[in-house]
C-alpha cells in the first residue's frame, strides 16, 4: 500500500474488489475489480452516474457489506475487526435517504447517535451547541418533521459530524437540494477539512462540477473506477477544462475498449497522453502517478506490487470469524434504542392509548356478544288443544329467549319461517290435554294414536345452529317443568316424565356448561398473541426503507442490540395490554379462574412474547408494508380455526390435526384451560407443556428473525 508523503497509510485502501448481488442467472456483478485509494486527511469525491456501484462501495467501506473478492482496508484495519472503531464511532456516515426520525427533536436526534458512539452527556452536550452554530441549525428542541428540507439535510449531516470521526462518509448529500444549500454544504466540508485535520471525508455525487473542490476525485463507471487524481491534474493531463467533460471523455473512451475487448481478446489497446488529439480515457489513474494515465493491467499490477509491501495491523484478520467474536451484545446501545423507542411511543400518544385499548375492547366484544343465550326469537304457535294443558305447556316455555306469536292455522304459521320472520312453530292438537293424560297413567297400554296426540309438533329453522339448538333446550326444558308440573297435580311420580338419565354434579366446570368459558382461555391467548404480532410486524420495516436501521449499525449498533431493545420497549406495552385484558375478563365479567391467577398472567405474557417474535420475523422478511400487513393477518385465520380456540381440536380431521398441534397457540390454549377451568398449576402435565412449547416456539423464531435479519443485510 502506498504511503503518504508523511509516512502514514491512507484512510482507505481498497484492492480488486468484487462484489454481486443475487445468485445464479439473476447474478448481477456491482464492482467489478474496483481499486481505490483515499489519502488521511483528504476531501475524495467520488462521482458517477445513479446505479454504478457508489453506495455499494460505501457500505463495503463502513463494514455494512462484505465483498466477493479483493479487500478492503480502512483507517488501518479491516472494517469489523475487534476492537476497530468502524463499523462504530470512527465512521460518520450521512446515507442519501434522510435517515432522521421525524418525531425526535434535534437534540433527541443527536443524543440517539451520540449514546450510540458511547459519548457521555456532557460531550454530546457540548457538540450539540457546536454543531447547532457550526451548521446554523434552529433551536434543539424543534421536532425534525416540522424542519425544511435544508435544515433535515443539515441535522443529518450533524449527526454524521457528532463524535468528530476519523472517517466522514457523505452518500449523495447535496441531492435534491437548491444550489446555495449546496454550496453552503461545499463550505462546511472545506471547513472540517481545513480544521480537523483527522478528518477524511468520502462523498458521493451525480453533480460532477461540484467535486472540483474536492482533493481528489473517483470517476466511477459500471462498477470500476476510470480515474483517479485531483481534479485540477485530470483536467490539465487531458486539457480539457470541464470535470464532467473529462468524465464523458473518459466514458467514451472506456466504451470504445470494451467493445475492442468483445471483439479480441488478444488485442491490447494503448495510447499515449503526450498526443493529445488521441487522450487514453478508457485508462486509470495511480492516485501515486502525477504523469501518465494507466492501463487498467497497469494499474492492477501496481496495486499488486503495493499489497505486497504493505504490513497491516492484523493481517490475520476474517471478518466472519470477527464477527462471532464482537457479537455479545452491549448495554449502552440496547438502552439507546429503548430510549429512542419509548420517546417515539410518548410522542404518538393516540397509538399508545390505541394499543392499550384495543385489547380491552376485544375482550369486552367477546364477553358481550359470545356465548350469551339468544333472546327475542319469534316462534309460532298453532294451539288447538281444547284443554288447559296447552296453555300451561306455552306459560313454561322462556319468555325472555321465545317470542310467542298465536296462528289459527299451522299453514300461516309455517309460512312465516319459510319467508324468515320467525325461527320456528310449534303445533298442539285439539285432544293434547287428554291424550297426554293418557299417556302417563296409561303407561304401557296406551296406544298410537293417543302417543301422536300429546305430541308437540316442533318446526323448526335449523340454518342457524346455534339458535337451533337453543329453542330445542328450552322447548326441552319448558316440557319437563309442565310434566312435573302437570304430574304432581294428577297425584302421580313426578320422575316419571324425567330420562332414565342422572347426569351427577361435573368433575370439572358446571353442570350446564357456558360457551363462553369454552371459548375464554383461547380468546385471552388469542387476543394477547396476534395484538403482540401486530406490535413488532413493522419494527424494522419504516427503519429499512428510511435507512435508519442502517445508519444505526453504521454507528455500531448490531442486530441483537437492536431485537433485544425493540422486544424490551413492545414488552412494556404488553404488560398493559394484559393487565387490562385480565381486569375486564375476569373482574368486569367473572369469567371464572379455579387455578393460581399467576400462572394465568406468566402464560399470557409468554404469548404475548410469542406473538412479537412471530411478528419480528414478518418485519425482516418483508420489505414493504403492505406486504407485512398481509402476512400478519393471513395467519390470524388459520391460527385461529386450527388452535382449537374456536372450535375443539378433536373435531378436526387427523391429518390436519398434526398440523394444529403444531401451532404455537394449540398446546398454551388447553394448559389456559386447564389452569382457569380445572383449577391446575405449573405442576400438571397440561399446563407445563404449553409453557414449554410457547418457550420453544418464542426462542426458535426470535433466532430465525435474527439470522434472516443479518443475512438479507
Amino acid at each position: 500500500m502506498a504511503m503518504q508523503d508523511n509516512g502514514q497509510l491512507p484512510a482507505v485502501w481498497v484492492d480488486n474488489v468484487h462484489k454481486s448481488y443475487g445468485r445464479g442467472h439473476s447474478k448481477t456483478g456491482v464492482l467489478k475489480g474496483l481499486c481505490m485509494t483515499v489519502q488521511q486527511g483528504a476531501i475524495y469525491g467520488l462521482l458517477g452516474p445513479s446505479g454504478c456501484g457508489k453506495t455499494t462501495l460505501l457500505r463495503c467501506i463502513v463494514g455494512r457489506l462484505g465483498v466477493d473478492e479483493g479487500r478492503v482496508v480502512v483507517l488501518g484495519n479491516v472494517p469489523g475487526a475487534r476492537g476497530h472503531g468502524i463499523p462504530g464511532r470512527q465512521v460518520g456516515y450521512m446515507p442519501q435517504e434522510m435517515a432522521l426520525y421525524q418525531k425526535f427533536t434535534i437534540s433527541d436526534t443527536m443524543t440517539y447517535f451520540g449514546h450510540l458512539h458511547g459519548m457521555t452527556r456532557t460531550q454530546i452536550g457540548k457538540r450539540i451547541d457546536f454543531l447547532l452554530d457550526f451548521l446554523t441549525l434552529p433551536d434543539k428542541h424543534q421536532m425534525v418533521e416540522q424542519l425544511s428540507g435544508g435544515q433535515k439535510r443539515r441535522v443529518s449531516l450533524a449527526s454524521a459530524l457528532l463524535q468528530e470521526p476519523e472517517l466522514l462518509i457523505l452518500d449523495e448529500p447535496t441531492v435534491g437540494v437548491d444550489p446555495v444549500l449546496r454550496e453552503k454544504i461545499w463550505e462546511h466540508l472545506l471547513q472540517i477539512a481545513q480544521n480537523m485535520t483527522r478528518t477524511t471525508i468520502i462523498i458521493t455525487t451525480h453533480y460532477i462540477e461540484e467535486a472540483r473542490q474536492a482533493s481528489c476525485v473517483g470517476l466511477m463507471r459500471d462498477g470500476r473506477l476510470l480515474a483517479e487524481d485531483k481534479p485540477e491534474t485530470l483536467m490539465h493531463k487531458l486539457k480539457i477544462n470541464s470535470l464532467e467533460l473529462v468524465f464523458l471523455h473518459l466514458c467514451h473512451r472506456d466504451q470504445q475498449v470494451r467493445e475492442t475487448e468483445r471483439n479480441s481478446q488478444d488485442v491490447m489497446f494503448q495510447d499515449s497522453v503526450q498526443d493529445s488529439s488521441f487522450q487514453p480515457t478508457s485508462s486509470l489513474m495511480s492516485p501515486t502517478e502525477k504523469t501518465p494515465l494507466l492501463s487498467h493491467s497497469a494499474q492492477e499490477a501496481s496495486y499488486q506490487q503495493q499489497q505486497n509491501n504493505v504490513k497491516f495491523v492484523d493481517p490475520a484478520v476474517d471478518v466472519v470469524s470477527l464477527s462471532l467474536c464482537t457479537c455479545l451484545p452491549r448495554c449502552r446501545n440496547i438502552a439507546a434504542v429503548f430510549v429512542k423507542n419509548v420517546t417515539i411511543l410518548k410522542r404518538n400518544i393516540g397509538f399508545l392509548l390505541f394499543e392499550f385499548i384495543l385489547p380491552s375492547i376485544q375482550i369486552v366484544l367477546f364477553c358481550l356478544c359470545i356465548g350469551r343465550d339468544p333472546f327475542n326469537l319469534h316462534v309460532g304457535i298453532v294451539n288447538h288443544d281444547t284443554g288447559v294443558l296447552g296453555k300451561m305447556f306455552l306459560s313454561n316455555l322462556d319468555n325472555d329467549s321465545v317470542h310467542q306469536i298465536p296462528y289459527e292455522n299451522l299453514s300461516a304459521a309455517l309460512d312465516t319461517v319459510r319467508q324468515g320472520n320467525s325461527w320456528g312453530v310449534l303445533a298442539m292438537g285439539q285432544n293434547f290435554s287428554t291424550d297426554i293424560l293418557l299417556r302417563f297413567s296409561d303407561g304401557p297400554r296406551v296406544d298410537n294414536a293417543t302417543l301422536n296426540g300429546s305430541s308437540i309438533q316442533v318446526y323448526l329453522d335449523m340454518t342457524n345452529q346455534q339458535i337451533s339448538i337453543m329453542l330445542q333446550q328450552k322447548i326441552d326444558a319448558a316440557f319437563q317443568k309442565f310434566a312435573h308440573t302437570m304430574l304432581e297435580g294428577a297425584g302421580l311420580n313426578p320422575q316419571i316424565a324425567s330420562l332414565p338419565i342422572k347426569i351427577e354434579q361435573p368433575i370439572y366446570g358446571n353442570i350446564s356448561p357456558s360457551f363462553t368459558n369454552f371459548m375464554a382461555p383461547g380468546i385471552i391467548i388469542s387476543i394477547t398473541f396476534f395484538m403482540a404480532t401486530g406490535l413488532t410486524t413493522m419494527v424494522f420495516i419504516t427503519e429499512k426503507r428510511e435507512g435508519l436501521l442502517d445508519r444505526s449499525q453504521v454507528a455500531g449498533l448490531k442486530t441483537i442490540e437492536s431485537m433485544i431493545a425493540h422486544i424490551s420497549t413492545q414488552f412494556l406495552v404488553l404488560i398493559v395490554q394484559v393487565a387490562l385484558l385480565l381486569v375486564f375478563a375476569i373482574v368486569v365479567f367473572k369469567v371464572p379462574y379455579l387455578g393460581p391467577l399467576i400462572w394465568v398472567i406468566i402464560l399470557a405474557l409468554l404469548q404475548g412474547f410469542c406473538g412479537m417474535t412471530l411478528g419480528m420475523v414478518f418485519s425482516v422478511v418483508c420489505d414493504k408494508e403492505e406486504s407485512a400487513i398481509q402476512l400478519a393477518l393471513g395467519s390470524v385465520y388459520p391460527m385461529l380455526l386450527l388452535s382449537g380456540v374456536i372450535w375443539p381440536i378433536e373435531a378436526i380431521p387427523e391429518w390436519l390435526r398434526y398440523i394444529s398441534v403444531c401451532l404455537p397457540m394449540t398446546y398454551a390454549s388447553e394448559a389456559m384451560r386447564s389452569v382457569l377451568s380445572r383449577g391446575w398449576d405449573i405442576t400438571a402435565f397440561l399446563v407445563w407443556r404449553g409453557y414449554l412449547i410457547t418457550i420453544g416456539w418464542s426462542t426458535g423464531l426470535l433466532l430465525l428473525a435474527a439470522v434472516i435479519l443479518r443475512i438479507k443485510q
